[in-house]
């Protein structure tokens, strides 16, 4: 069916709104056991996936020193440290809404439901608001954009059915459209009111309030799927989404409890790149919509002329596809004297001496880059279409315009040997990048990889996979390798969201990277039985920096939840 059908019928301003109110959870911290459970279906051997997951576990615990009588994470120890001090000016981790839910509020809030939407950004970090909140709403909207287990998604629609039985629960996003096999579905369906099974559905939801409020099947809607007895779908994927162009998010429309000191935008969607290890390209059009440049400048026009916002990160992969449009935003920015620090994802073959004169010039402090390796070999088996040249450059361009450069590095990939991974661990050393995270290969179904697995002479899945040059165990023991080697370049666990939160607190780039370095050498001196006196020294002289503008925020958070004295992991962070 084509794009023009699916529009046949739609025009915003003639779809009457429910008299309806509407709460929106853009995320809950899901468990390791919640991530696990849909890998475990399809396992071989449930035992083998279990031993292999703690013996991945195990490995990244050790990389979370011991700071102040217990592990903890770059953030939590600094405001630990902070704490012990008597200081009340901590690290807000949670200084930004996900741009999932603020759009979703904006998009409503202009069609027809202005005065009647709630955002929740993270149910578990506000339980009581979100209870109330929901108690009092019509209709629950829950996005899964940051959720990647349909256990989770059952769990949170069964407690909003609990809190409110007369709720109409909706729930869409990525899991749905990327992750979920039929059956996923089928068990969702059976505990929500609605699925919208498709990667924008704007559309389909403002059709779909209507009828739930009104007491109307859904049959007939584009993407959807429901449990009324019995299992229904219609479609998947099919598009649509709204103009990119004319439904940003209008900033100074958002309360106070919305726009927090930092905003989150969004200048495209879609991805145009095939990368074999990704799932994205098994289940998308490949199709991209770029933002204009117009748009993204009439948004930092308004966000500059808000004075409770300190810095903007734009998250989206399609930002700055070429050089062209790299530097049309950046002039724009230029143009209009925008002088907030900002982040952003970009290619290495973007990252050319211009482009990154242009970044430093419109304030970008932060470039993350899908590096995965620097073996040509293997990036070529990963279809990443890049080369070793240009990660060694753009990491050097980054650095000669003091921007951080942070890399995402994969382990594991067909073709991977020791070799290769001395090759990444030379790059982490010496081409200038400041900070990476690393994990190895894990297997997703219905990834390229998974689907050319003969090809790739590939065995197993998820964490239980082998190829002729390497196997998962041995992944995890590179990956844990490239710690122990890398010592010009931190490691951040967590990697983007920590290292951005870093910045936005004041933390300079050359600060990051020596935080960051000090806490890694906390953990590799335990690993190595040595005194971790000098390190810890290191890094307390940075987290006590009063120079340092932290928030004044009564409690902090972390991933990790402590019993005793063991460190337990109660989120998605370490997938």
């Amino acid at each position: 069916m084509s794009s023009t059908l699916l529009d046949i019928d739609f025009r915003p301003d003639l779809i009457r709104p429910a008299d309806a109110r509407i709460a929106i959870i853009a995320n809950a911290f899901q468990t390791v056991d919640e991530t696990l459970a849909h890998y475990r279906m399809a396992a071989d051997d449930e035992e083998v996936l279990n031993r292999n997951n703690e013996f991945y576990l195990e490995r990244y615990r050790a990389m979370v020193p011991t700071v102040d009588g217990a592990r903890r994470e770059i953030i939590d120890a600094v405001n630990a440290m902070r704490t012990g001090e008597g200081g009340d000016s901590l690290i807000d981790e949670h200084n930004s809404c996900s741009l999932n839910g603020v759009y979703l509020y904006s998009f409503l809030s202009r069609n027809g439901y202005e005065g009647k939407v709630e955002l929740i950004d993270n149910l578990d970090l506000e339980v009581e608001r979100a209870r109330q909140i929901v108690t009092d709403s019509d209709v629950v909207l829950l996005s899964t954009t940051f959720i990647t287990s349909v256990d989770t998604i059952v769990r949170l629609a069964r407690l909003m059915k609990e809190w409110n039985p007369r709720a109409k629960v909706i729930v869409g996003g990525a899991k749905l459209t990327q992750y979920a096999d039929e059956s996923e579905i089928v068990e969702a369906a059976r505990s929500a009111d609605a699925l919208i099974l498709s990667p924008n559905g704007e559309k389909t939801l403002l059709r779909m309030i209507p009828r739930l409020m009104e007491g109307r099947s859904v049959e007939g809607l584009l993407n959807v799927a429901y449990h009324d007895g019995e299992f229904h779908r219609s479609s998947r994927n099919l598009p649509d989404g709204v103009d990119i162009d004319s439904n940003f998010v209008r900033w100074s429309d958002l309360p106070p409890s919305i726009v927090r000191s930092s905003l989150n935008l969004r200048t495209g969607r879609g991805c145009p790149f095939k990368c074999k290890f990704c799932t994205f390209p098994s289940y998308n059009d490949q199709k991209v919509d770029l933002m204009s440049t117009e748009s993204v400048i009439a948004q930092l026009r308004e966000i500059q002329r808000m004075p409770e916002v300190k810095s903007i990160r734009f998250v989206d992969d399609t930002l700055f596809l070429n050089r062209n449009h790299l530097i049309s935003v950046c002039q724009g920015m230029i143009d209009i004297g925008f002088d907030l620090p900002w982040t952003a994802y970009l290619r290495s073959t973007t990252l050319t001496e211009e482009s990154c004169r242009y970044l430093s010039e419109a304030g970008c402090k932060l470039v993350l880059v899908g590096v995965e390796s620097a073996d040509q070999t293997v990036l070529d088996n990963m279809l990443k279409g890049t080369k070793e040249k240009h990660n060694w450059t753009a990491a050097a361009n980054l650095a000669k315009y003091g921007i951080l450069g942070f890399a995402f590095i994969l382990t594991g990939f067909p073709g991977e040997t020791t070799a290769s991974v001395d090759k990444t661990i030379d790059f982490l050393n010496n081409s200038g990048i400041q900070s990476y995270v690393h994990s190895p290969l894990f297997v997703f179904p219905n990834s390229p990889v998974a689907r050319e697995a003969q090809a790739f002479g590939l065995t197993g899945g998820f964490n239980d996979w082998a190829h002729p040059t390497m196997d998962c165990r041995t992944a995890i023991e590179e990956s844990s390798r490239i710690f122990q080697e890398v010592t010009n370049c931190g490691y951040i666990d967590r990697g983007s969201s920590v290292t951005k939160v870093l910045l936005d607190h004041g933390y300079s780039v050359d600060q990051v990277k020596e935080l960051a370095i000090s806490h890694n050498q906390i953990a590799r001196d335990e690993m190595n039985g040595v005194s971790t006196a000098a390190a810890l020294a290191a890094f307390r002289r940075l987290a006590l920096d009063r120079n340092i503008g932290a928030s004044s925020v009564g409690a902090f958070t972390s991933p990790y939840a402590r019993t005793g004295g063991a460190l337990h992991i109660n989120s998605s962070a370490r997938y």
